[in-house]
């Protein structure tokens, strides 16, 4: 028996090893495809970086093709996601598969410190990648906003929503001039800020005539519009 098992180690092993490549080529390419779709389904920004949660399914390594059926309803550090394996002769297995995930983006860092009230000057800060699924509340670096802090910070500090707001365009009780309508259709009227909003945020206004409140987006300084 023993020297049997000599005998056949040289053949089985170079196998054993062959099967494990090839699974672990079929498995890197399943997770290539899921993440392509899932980062067009679900519009994620930055890099999104997967790796099985387990033991990658053994039967992938002869698919021929593969297709996301369920989607996560939104990213998280671990999810699942069912897809249906095509193989030879038309056979189908579909099969509910854990991921581990990773969304790299970049931040903001700041190099110098920076007091409450002063503007962000993009100049003055640095770039560092973050994974957003850990580091949830951190400010993009490709955010299109005019920035100001909202209080003092660190330098060194990567930038987070809590260290920084959007500048005011509309402030509470001041009066905005609002646009109404669609195409060559608008009309312009004056409205009284019920909160302060930057730009693209959809703020409240008030109608100094009727008293009805209704929602406008800030699109500049003490300026509004309502789409219909």
């Amino acid at each position: 028996m023993r020297r049997l098992l000599i005998i056949l180690l040289p053949v089985v092993l170079p196998a054993l090893f062959l099967l494990r490549a090839e699974q672990a080529t079929a498995g890197a390419d399943l997770l290539a495809r899921m993440q392509a779709e899932l980062t067009v389904h679900l519009e994620v920004e930055g890099e999104l970086i997967l790796e099985w949660a387990g033991q990658p399914p053994r039967a992938m390594d002869a698919a021929t093709g593969v297709k996301v059926l369920e989607y996560p309803s939104a990213l998280a550090p671990q999810m699942l996601v069912r897809v249906r394996m095509e193989f030879a002769q038309g056979v189908v297995r579909d099969q509910t598969l854990a991921v581990r995930a990773q969304q790299w983006c970049d931040g903001l860092v700041t190099r110098e410190p920076a007091e409450r009230g002063s503007g962000v000057q993009r100049a003055a800060l640095d770039r560092r990648r973050f994974n957003a699924l850990r580091e949830r509340d951190v400010v993009l670096a490709g955010v299109d906003a005019d920035l100001v802090y909202a209080r003092a910070v660190p330098s060194g500090r990567l930038l987070t929503w809590r260290d920084v707001a959007k500048r005011p365009l509309v402030r509470r009780g001041e009066t905005a001039e609002i646009s109404a309508g669609e195409g060559p259709f608008q009309v312009v009227l004056r409205g009284i800020c019920m909160e302060d909003g930057g730009k693209g945020d959809i703020v409240r206004f008030r109608n100094p005539v009727s008293k009805k409140e209704f929602n406008a987006r800030v699109v500049a300084e003490s300026r509004a519009e309502v789409r219909f």
